[in-house]
């Protein structure tokens, strides 16, 4: 790769005219022998137009050879066709680039609810998503409705099992072989559950810690390890709670885990930055839209806790915050967008209440 960007380097300065700029010297067909053809671009768009392209030359070389020979253009005449000034004035008219543009993102949980609305905020802006859920149907569903919604090869989706070390490294391995790698991991899967202490079994307790806390780390290992071979920096947003940071009444194991999430996080992000690798956590409070724990007993439990009905529970935690309003999923991916952009380039082991404003959770 390093010899091939020199000698473009040398082909473009030995041929260019007054204000030629350069493209990016990185190949777009890489030929390896005994497996066959690896093509780049700025999309995934981009990368079949230069397979196609690449296919047509040497289908043209072939004829060309059946009928007495292939000669190629010489490099200035080479170089006459890929800076044409009306090609190069075509190429100036294109919208400047979305904030992600060229990124592959690894959102887990985003079958349903906040990974969801992040899977779709973080494609708006021009990232690639690899859908990873235990729900296989409905992140094919989802990934379905992304390429719909944002044109060609835009998502994928994988079954994962985050508590399934193979899995996770599975889906790392099903991302690089989908798109070349993986440049944001959002940590979101998640389940929930509500007892008093005394009724809280070893199973629930260790569920929770299973999901949330050990497969938070697998999910962030692997991406630090693809990462780091990658050479191109990263970033990690964990989707915490307001459990992270306040105490849960009746929610020892689910509090607990999650307040794990929000330090191993930290942790993360010291380790991470001299690889550039930035790592935030996001803490949302009773996100009940579109959610697929809410919809199980979670409600009712939660209900029970504060001595109110299920139907409720959202007219309760909206009453209780600051602001007086509900939190929604787009709220939190939001959030999670502003983190995995540039914008954010020089924010690291940080986190983003997106609550409504809990007194109780305000980080301190």
């Amino acid at each position: 790769m390093a010899r091939f960007k020199s000698k473009y380097a040398e082909y473009f300065n030995a041929n260019r005219s007054e204000g030629d700029v350069m493209f990016t010297p990185s190949p777009r067909v890489v030929l390896i022998p005994g497996l066959g053809l690896i093509t780049g671009g700025p999309d995934a768009m981009g990368a079949d137009v230069s397979r196609q392209l690449y296919l047509r030359a040497i289908q043209v070389m072939k004829a060309a050879s059946s009928l007495g020979g292939f000669v190629s253009l010489s490099a200035a005449e080479s170089y006459a066709i890929e800076y044409w000034p009306l090609e190069l004035y075509k190429l100036s008219l294109k919208p400047a680039p979305k904030a992600l543009e060229g990124h592959v993102a690894l959102v887990t949980g985003a079958a349903s609810g906040i990974g969801r609305a992040i899977a779709a905020r973080l494609s708006q802006d021009g990232a690639h998503i690899v859908i990873a859920d235990l729900n296989a149907d409905g992140g094919r569903a989802v990934a379905g409705e992304l390429t719909t919604l944002r044109g060609y090869r835009r998502a994928t989706s994988v079954g994962m099992n985050v508590t399934e070390e193979a899995q996770v490294v599975g889906a790392y391995s099903c991302a690089v072989l989908a798109y070349g790698g993986v440049d944001i991991a959002v940590n979101n899967a998640g389940i929930a559950s509500s007892a008093p202490i005394e009724e809280t079994s070893l199973e629930m307790w260790n569920r929770n810690q299973s999901i949330l806390s050990t497969g938070y780390f697998l999910v962030a290992r692997e991406a630090f390890k693809l990462m780091k071979a990658q050479g191109t920096g990263g970033n990690l947003v964990f989707i915490g709670s307001k459990n992270s940071v306040a105490a849960g009444k009746n929610a020892a194991a689910y509090s607990t885990a999650k307040a794990a999430e929000l330090h191993l996080a930290r942790c993360l992000a010291e380790e991470g930055g001299a690889a550039g690798i930035r790592v935030n956590s996001v803490l949302p409070d009773g996100v009940l839209a579109g959610s697929s724990i809410w919809d199980g007993r979670w409600r009712a439990e939660r209900a029970a806790t504060y001595g109110i009905e299920p139907e409720e529970l959202e007219e309760f935690y909206r009453n209780r915050t600051t602001l007086k309003v509900n939190v929604l999923p787009e709220d939190i991916a939001e959030a999670a967008f502003w983190l995995a952009s540039p914008a954010a380039a020089k924010t690291t082991g940080g986190v983003i209440t997106v609550d409504g404003g809990v007194p109780t959770a305000y980080v301190r």
